[in-house]
């Protein structure tokens, strides 16, 4: 008699695809991680009114109003991210065990997906509509690359995680109408509102410069559904680092 055949329990190895684990919670924890040591670390060392992106800075005052005063949520939106997937991989309770070989292939995949946003924004301007009305110029090189980082963890978890989820759930659930629509009606939201975002409080942003931000907040809300959020934030902070920090090193 034939004995069952058991289904594997390991991942990569067994045949499970790259693409759907890099989607997978625990990977994107671990892919991530460092980053987010990275980005918190430098904020508290720095001035935190320096290199502290918007989204983060809003995400923290609205945990603050309900249990922390001013100032101690300091390093929350870290513990927001890392509990966010630690969570949902308990949820789904899958395996503890991690390939490397599938981290490093992320960061790989990052980095050639911020190529196309790259090339649209020197096509637009030379890149500068990544610093238009900014004082990112007058930081240290540390706190440019802390807010290259910090633009890619906390503005896709606002714009893309919670945004286009919000959306999402307001379409299907409520308005009945089918996933993709959900999907799509998000991702246009959620560009509309990036766009509208890197407006303020500066009002005089050059319609240029809003043309990129909502087309660079679909294609992230494009990567966003299709390979997840750990490879959306790795290759917005991956466009940032090289369009605010390399850029402008080598640039007299």
């Amino acid at each position: 008699m034939a004995k069952p055949i058991k289904k594997s329990t390991s991942t990569f190895l067994s045949g499970s695809s790259y693409f759907d684990l890099s989607k997978e919670p625990l990977y994107i924890l671990i892919f991530l991680l460092p980053l987010v040591v990275f980005y918190e670390a430098r904020l508290y060392l720095a001035n935190i009114n320096n290199i502290q992106i918007k989204a983060h800075y809003h995400l923290e005052r609205f945990f603050e109003s309900f249990f922390l005063p001013p100032t101690q949520g300091l390093g929350l939106g870290g513990i927001i991210i890392i509990t966010i997937f630690l969570v949902w991989h308990l949820i789904i309770a899958n395996r503890w065990a991690i390939d490397c070989k599938i981290i490093v292939f992320m960061a790989i995949e990052s980095i050639f997906l911020a190529i196309p946003l790259l090339i649209f924004g020197g096509f637009l301007g030379g890149l500068v509509v990544a610093t238009e009305g900014s004082s990112i110029e007058k930081l240290l090189t540390s706190e440019k690359l802390a807010v290259s980082i910090g633009a890619g963890l906390y503005e896709e978890l606002v714009f893309r995680m919670i945004i286009i989820g919000f959306v999402h759930t307001i379409v299907c659930n409520i308005f009945k109408q089918s996933n993709r629509a959900g999907l799509i009606a998000g991702v246009v939201f959620s560009s509309v509102l990036f766009a509208l975002y890197h407006d303020l409080p500066n009002v005089d942003l050059s319609e240029i410069s809003l043309f990129f931000f909502f087309g660079a907040g679909a294609y992230l809300g494009f990567l966003f559904v299709t390979r997840g959020f750990g490879i959306t934030a790795a290759t917005h902070a991956a466009y940032d680092v090289v369009a605010i920090t390399i850029i402008p090193f080598f640039t007299p």
